[in-house]
């Protein structure tokens, strides 16, 4: 029993070009090198298929199966192996490299994940700060022994006073109401801002940071204290009424993105730009697979791709 071109593709879950490639290498090898096309294509026997099925075989789940079962995406899983928070193993297939996991190792990453998500203390960036409590928001200002202090953190409950003194406290003797309630801002894209911890309640940064999470609302907004002391802040894509030095200060700390400022508002918004592009299936295959061998995100490849063509451009 031979099989053609288009069979082949279906087992071995390629494109045609794929194969047809292969077959270029001598990776794949038709019964019929010298007579394909008066036999209207190639042909492959079924020990050929067998051989080449083992050799493509990896020995644990790849990265697609392993996100499968982690339940997040590709790109997500990639950026914990390039943070050696799971291990993986690398396959050469042909002048290709293929990563795989080990399904108890996989397994062992699942129950962390769980964990993490349970405890949700940790993020990307550090410890997320939470925004509200049933009893104060965080960076209220409050009295502390008769002088002004500010809420710095709500698990647990702790306050800076005017000295810059640390204090955990069982409460703080006021109830704020929760925050306006906001819509969710859909546009794509964020404004991010990475900004020293004051240490002086009355310090400027605390006003913005107040403001940012009661004009935006708490959907919109993400707050952590990163490992290195700072505040980082990432905003989904909105407005808000500001004065000139907030939109300065703002504008000094900002990392990601752009701030405008115009008729007393400032404008979050994204230096990136979103647009729809239909490519051929192939080409989008190519894509997952040298994202997958560089440990890059799709988006990463992409305008890797794209930077490198247009630098040929202007040779």
């Amino acid at each position: 029993m031979y099989y053609s071109i288009e069979q082949i593709c279906k087992k071995l879950h390629k494109n045609e070009r794929q194969i047809r490639y292969m077959v270029n290498q001598g990776h794949l090898k038709p019964v019929n090198p010298d007579t394909y096309r008066r036999d209207g294509g190639y042909r492959f026997s079924q020990e050929e298929m067998e051989r080449v099925e083992q050799t493509l075989e990896l020995p644990g789940l790849s990265v697609k199966e392993a996100a499968q079962e982690l339940e997040i995406t590709p790109q997500y899983l990639l950026q914990f192996v390039s943070n050696g928070d799971v291990e993986s193993e690398v396959k050469w297939i042909g002048q290709k490299k293929r990563r795989y996991f080990q399904k108890e190792e996989i397994r062992r990453f699942k129950d962390q994940l769980k964990e993490d998500r349970q405890t949700n203390r940790m993020g990307e960036y550090g410890r997320r700060v939470k925004l509200i409590s049933r009893e104060v928001r965080i960076f209220e200002e409050c009295l502390y022994d008769g002088d002004e202090a500010r809420v710095i953190s709500l698990e647990p409950l702790k306050i800076m006073t005017a000295r810059g003194e640390i204090i955990e406290l069982d409460d703080v003797g006021i109830k704020s109401e929760s925050w306006p309630e906001k819509p969710y801002i859909r546009h794509k894209g964020y404004t991010e801002f990475e900004i020293p911890i004051p240490r002086h309640p009355q310090h400027p940064v605390y006003k913005v940071l107040y403001k940012l999470i009661e004009e935006l609302g708490i959907m919109n907004i993400q707050i952590y204290e990163t490992f290195f002391g700072d505040y980082f802040v990432r905003c989904r894509l909105g407005s808000l009424p500001a004065t000139n030095e907030e939109y300065k200060l703002l504008l000094k700390y900002l990392s990601n993105g752009e701030i405008t400022y115009k008729n007393e508002m400032i404008h979050l918004e994204s230096n990136e730009i979103t647009k729809s592009l239909t490519i051929p299936k192939d080409l989008w295959q190519d894509i997952e697979q040298i994202s997958e061998r560089e440990n890059d995100s799709i988006h990463q490849t992409v305008t890797k791709a794209l930077r490198n063509y247009i630098n040929l451009q202007d040779l």
